[in-house]
C-alpha cells in the first residue's frame, strides 16, 4: 500500500506548485487528509456533475438555436473534461503520489554528477525553474478568464438576468438567478482549474524526465574526462601515464552507473505512459470540440460580448494539447539523442566489455521514448497539428450548417 504525500514532503518536492494547487481544489489529499477533504472532493465533484447536467438541459431547450448552442457546449466541455479527470486521479490516487517521488528519485539518481559539473547544474536548476514558470503562468492565464466571463453578463446585458454560461430556457433565469450565477462562476473556476492543474502536473514532469535525459547524454559524452577528473588530475596528458586496466575499468564502472539512471528512466516513462495516458485522451478530445466552438462563436457570433469571451478563450484548448505535444517531443528527441551520445563517446580503444555494455545502451536506447493518449494517439507535434486540422475542420462545418440556416430562414421570411 503507497502512503499518500504528507503536508512536508510536498513542500519538498520540485512539484510543490503543482501538488499543493491539486490540494487547495478538493483533488490531491494528503496523509492527514480527514473525512472533512472527502466531504470537500465530493463538493467539487457534485458542483462539476450539476453544472454538466445543466448544460445539458440548456442544450435541450436551445436546440436549433446553434449560436446559443456552441456557446452552451463550450462550458459544457469544460466541465466533462474536469469531472473524467477527477474519476481517473480518485480512482488510483496512490499512482500519482508514487509518481512524485519516482520524480525525486531519478534527480537523486543522478545528484552527484549534477554537483560535480556546473554545466549539468545548470541543466538541473534551469527544469526546476522552466516547470515552476509554465505552472504558474498557465494557471494564472487561465484564472484570468474569470474576469472575462464572470462580469461580462452583468455588464453587456444590464437588467437581462444573464448567465455566464448556460441560460435557463425553462424559467427564463427568473428562479434562483443569484444562486445559479454564484454556482456557475464557481464551478466554471474549480473544473477549468483542476484540469489545466493536471495538465500542467504532466507537463513539468515531462520537462524533468527530459532534463535527465539530457543530463544523462553529457554524462556519457564525457565519461572519457571523467575517468580522467577521478583520478586526480584534469589534464589529458595524465590519461597516456594512466594503466590501461585502470582506465577502461573505470570508464565502464562509470558506464555502468549511466546505464543504471537510463533504465531508471525508462521505468519511469513507461509509469507515466499507464497513469498520464487517459488524461491526455480526454484532454485531446475536449480541445478539439472547444477549440472549434469557440472558433465559430468568435467569427460567425452576433453577441459581442460572446464573441469577446470566446475570443479570449481560444488560446487555452490549444494551450493545453500544446503544453502535452511540446512536452512529450522533448522527452523522445532527449531519448534519441543518448543513443546518438553513446556512439560519439571515445570507444574505440575500450575493453570488450565496455564495447558489449556500450552496444546494448545504444540498441535500447534507439527504441523511441514516445508517449501517447489512450495508448493509441502518439503525443509529439505532428499531433498538436492534426489536432488543429481537425478543430478547422468541425469549425468549417458548423460555418456551412449556420449558413444553410441563414439562408432558409430567409427564404421562408
Amino acid at each position: 500500500m503507497i502512503k499518500p504525500l504528507s503536508w512536508t514532503e510536498s513542500g519538498q518536492s520540485v512539484l510543490k506548485l503543482n501538488i499543493r494547487h491539486l490540494w487547495l481544489l478538493g483533488v490531491w489529499p494528503m496523509d492527514d487528509s480527514s473525512s472533512v477533504f472527502k466531504l470537500y472532493t465530493g463538493f467539487t465533484f457534485a458542483v462539476g456533475v450539476w453544472s454538466v447536467a445543466e448544460c445539458l438541459l440548456a442544450v435541450y431547450f436551445s436546440w436549433g438555436h446553434i449560436e446559443e448552442t456552441t456557446l452552451v457546449l463550450i462550458f459544457t466541455s469544460t466541465c466533462s473534461c474536469g469531472i473524467i479527470k477527477i474519476v481517473f486521479f480518485v480512482r488510483n490516487p496512490q499512482s500519482y503520489s508514487l509518481m512524485v517521488r519516482e520524480v525525486a528519485g531519478l534527480m537523486a539518481l543522478q545528484n552527484g554528477a549534477s554537483s560535480k559539473d556546473p554545466a549539468l547544474a545548470a541543466i538541473l536548476h534551469d527544469s526546476h525553474k522552466h516547470a515552476f514558470r509554465i505552472t504558474r503562468g498557465m494557471l494564472l492565464f487561465m484564472f484570468s478568464q474569470c474576469f472575462i466571463w464572470y462580469p461580462i453578463p452583468i455588464a453587456a446585458h444590464a437588467g437581462e438576468r444573464r448567465l455566464p454560461f448556460s441560460q435557463h430556457g425553462w424559467d427564463n433565469n427568473s428562479n434562483f438567478y443569484e444562486l445559479s450565477y454564484t454556482l456557475q462562476c464557481v464551478s466554471g473556476l474549480y473544473m477549468s482549474q483542476i484540469s489545466f492543474g493536471l495538465d500542467c502536473l504532466f507537463a513539468s514532469i515531462m520537462i524533468l524526465v527530459a532534463a535527465q535525459l539530457k543530463i544523462l547524454r553529457r554524462r556519457i559524452l564525457k565519461l572519457h574526462k571523467e575517468v580522467i577528473s577521478a583520478d586526480g588530475n584534469d589534464s589529458f596528458c595524465r590519461w597516456a601515464q594512466m594503466p590501461a586496466d585502470k582506465c577502461y575499468d573505470n570508464m565502464y564502472e562509470r558506464l555502468c552507473l549511466c546505464i543504471d539512471s537510463h533504465q531508471n528512466i525508462l521505468r519511469f516513462v513507461k509509469h507515466l505512459q499507464v497513469t498520464m495516458s487517459p488524461i491526455a485522451m480526454t484532454q485531446f478530445a475536449s480541445s478539439v470540440v472547444i477549440a472549434c466552438m469557440a472558433l465559430f462563436q468568435s467569427t460567425y457570433g452576433e453577441d459581442i460580448s460572446a464573441a469577446l469571451k470566446c475570443a479570449s478563450y481560444l488560446p487555452i484548448p490549444g494551450g493545453q494539447v500544446y503544453l502535452y505535444c511540446w512536452a512529450a517531443n522533448s522527452v523522445t528527441e532527449n531519448g534519441e539523442s543518448v543513443s546518438t551520445a553513446a556512439y560519439s563517446c571515445p570507444w574505440v580503444e575500450c575493453s570488450a566489455r565496455f564495447k558489449h555494455a556500450l552496444r546494448i545502451l545504444i540498441v535500447r536506447a534507439q527504441k523511441p521514448l514516445v508517449l501517447t493518449a489512450g495508448h493509441l494517439y502518439p503525443i509529439n507535434r505532428g499531433a498538436f497539428l492534426s489536432l488543429l486540422n481537425a478543430s478547422y475542420s468541425y469549425y468549417a462545418l458548423l460555418g456551412q450548417i449556420n449558413k444553410r440556416q441563414m439562408k432558409d430562414s430567409a427564404q421562408g421570411s
